[in-house]
């Protein structure tokens, strides 16, 4: 087991901060923080247009052991509305191609899961999908440009006309999308939504982004002039969290085992990479050499040819075919 000991608060909130993924689903999944997820939830439904949710109930509840004793921690957090509506938070500080595939493996599971072998399919709420990445997924091999779009949201469609929904009554099933590394610092700022169209952040989402973003800073709500109350509370909910000896350290050993498995697939990358240049190489080296022969094999040919000599000793001493030494 690791031991940590004598760290700095600098050291400690350079490497935890809001979106850290246990300090989040203490932050957004706590018993006692159901208004603090309500409003981060309505703050997302509200850049996005939506209507708003009047009361949620948290359906994974932070626990620590759980997160303690697991290989690694699963960030989603379960939340329902007073409609039924079920939502799943997602907070990843890595992007990766897979990403597509687990946001809807998640979002069908909470689908699927409302209805028994005996229930009406009418019976089935619709499902929210809210995922806060740190690094952006669209465009992810492209650099981050200034005032690129940051809160993405499905709509589907009629594949032959865009402007007319496939769900006549809503899509059941909705994904938003928000990239932190696009967030500009500043409340008015214009996101481009299109070419000609641009968007500002609602200001509860902003305020919030902002938080997740700068939060760990100790002076974060004097140097910003946060009056947002809610985010008061998550502020003073984050410094708890760094206070607890025991969440704060099993937080800073889940991200060195992050690393360390990050470091293991990079070394297991790099060895990959060199055990395939040098089979390259080996392969090339034969290949030349070969070739090498071929052309030395050639060139005794032509020469005993010119000096008369017959067909099949020139094929004996070279190994080359008669149609090969007939062409010369």
């Amino acid at each position: 087991m690791v031991i940590l000991q004598n760290l700095t608060k600098e050291y400690i909130r350079a490497h935890i901060k809001p979106t850290s993924d246990i300090c989040a689903r203490y932050l957004l999944s706590s018993p006692k923080n159901t208004h603090i997820t309500k409003a981060f939830v309505n703050a997302v439904l509200e850049n996005a247009g939506e209507p708003l949710v009047t009361s949620v109930e948290i359906l994974s509840p932070f626990n620590l052991r759980e997160h303690v004793f697991a290989k690694e921690t699963i960030m989603d957090i379960k939340v329902s509305d007073e409609k039924g509506s079920n939502y799943d938070i997602e907070i990843q500080t890595t992007t990766s191609a897979a990403f597509w595939n687990r946001m809807m493996f998640y979002n069908n599971a909470m689908f699927n899961s409302q209805i028994g072998d005996t229930e009406r399919y009418e019976n089935i709420k619709h499902t929210v999908v809210i995922a806060l990445l740190t690094d952006h997924i669209y465009k992810m091999n492209e650099d981050v440009k200034p005032y690129d779009k940051m809160h993405h949201i499905s709509y589907t469609v009629h594949k032959d006309d865009h402007d007319d929904p496939f769900f006549p009554n809503g899509d059941p099933e909705t994904y938003h999308v928000l990239e932190l590394d696009r967030f500009a610092n500043d409340e008015n700022a214009l996101y481009t939504v299109r070419k000609g169209v641009q968007h500002k952040l609602s200001t509860n989402l902003f305020h919030w982004l902002r938080f997740m973003m700068y939060g760990a800073k100790e002076n974060f709500m004097d140097e910003y002039k946060e009056t947002d109350t809610i985010v008061k509370e998550a502020k003073e909910d984050y410094e708890n969290f760094i206070s607890d000896r025991q969440m704060r350290d099993e937080q800073l050993r889940h991200e060195m085992w992050l690393h360390d498995q990050a470091q293991a697939k990079s070394d297991a990358e790099k060895e990959g990479r060199a055990a395939g240049l040098a089979k390259g190489l080996q392969q090339g080296l034969q290949q030349g050499l070969q070739q090498g022969r071929k052309a030395k094999a050639l060139e005794d040919a032509l020469n005993l040819k010119k000096a008369g000599v017959s067909t099949s000793i020139i094929c004996s001493c070279t190994g080359l075919s008669e149609e090969e030494v007939s062409k010369l």
